[in-house]
């Protein structure tokens, strides 16, 4: 063998020996020109008009899209917002920013609010309660209170009004469909419902309270919910009509009348709301 080839061997034999660093090499090449793509992708802030959501494993653009966007076919335009040329680039832990103008509308926004008032936007997979903006959108699963002294009102997509007093809570719980209205679940405290009178003609479902006790359809254009300490329920309509339903038994409330619901037990027969006292000088 000449020298040239026992070189040319040593030096191949050497080679070959260094092709599973060299591999490695270059795997971590392609990564480090990876990860800047991420992070390009996935920006730590975003634009207040929307919400901002975390991609959990399983996920796919398709169903955050029908999920958010209520339709499956919109995750180009979910793409695009987020400047994101390549769906491949979508992972579990990373965040996407779903815009105003695309996403779904909020149940309710916040109108008003009064002393110390929070939310919690379970929406947006948040858990720790925070103080809301005017203008805020809360959407399923979100929650509103209000501590002592304070006050909090929520306008809702067909002008209706919801009005929160001190020591409440209650709950966005259903999305309203074609067949079913908005529902909303009282926690405790009192709640005044303001219906939007453009809406209430004919008499139907705008939306449903429902209590740890009870559960109202709301037909008419003006009631109170109260929700005390023991989770029983009071309810009155101020003007229209209202339905209450428990344990299988539904009163009818025209205007003037209440039911009380005992927790456990069906509502009582509908009765005047008591006139305040005149006071005079």
């Amino acid at each position: 063998m000449s020298p040239e080839g026992g070189i040319h061997t040593g030096f191949s034999r050497r080679f070959n020996m260094y092709l599973p660093s060299f591999g490695l090499f270059l795997s971590l090449l392609l990564l480090l020109n990876f990860f800047p793509l991420l992070s390009e992708s996935n920006p730590t802030e975003f634009p207040k008009d929307g919400i901002v959501i975390t991609v959990e494993k399983g996920q796919t653009l398709s169903t955050i899209s029908k999920t958010y966007l209520d339709d499956p076919r919109k995750w180009k335009e979910l793409l695009k917002s987020n400047k994101i040329d390549n769906p491949n680039l979508i992972l579990p832990g990373m965040k996407l920013w779903v815009p105003a103008s695309l996403g779904k509308k909020p149940i309710a926004e916040i109108a008003r609010t009064q002393g110390e008032t929070e939310v919690l936007l379970a929406s947006q997979k948040k858990t720790s309660w925070e103080n809301p903006s005017l203008g805020l959108g809360l959407y399923l699963r979100d929650e509103a209170r209000t501590k002592l002294e304070s006050y909090l009102e929520l306008i809702l997509n067909n002008g209706s009004l919801l009005e929160l007093a001190p020591n409440s809570h209650v709950v966005m719980e259903k999305v309203k469909t074609d067949s079913e209205p908005d529902s909303f679940l009282l926690r405790k405290g009192r709640l005044r419902a303001i219906i939007s009178k453009e809406q209430s003609t004919p008499p139907k479902k705008m939306f449903i309270l429902k209590t740890p006790a009870a559960t109202a359809e709301v037909k008419g254009t003006e009631f109170i919910t109260e929700v005390d300490e023991k989770e029983n329920t009071s309810v009155g309509c101020l003007e229209g009509k209202v339905e209450v339903s428990a344990q299988k038994v539904t009163v009818e409330l025209n205007a003037g009348y209440a039911t009380f619901v005992e927790k456990g037990k069906p509502p009582t027969t509908p009765f005047l709301i008591p006139k305040a006292p005149e006071i005079k000088p």
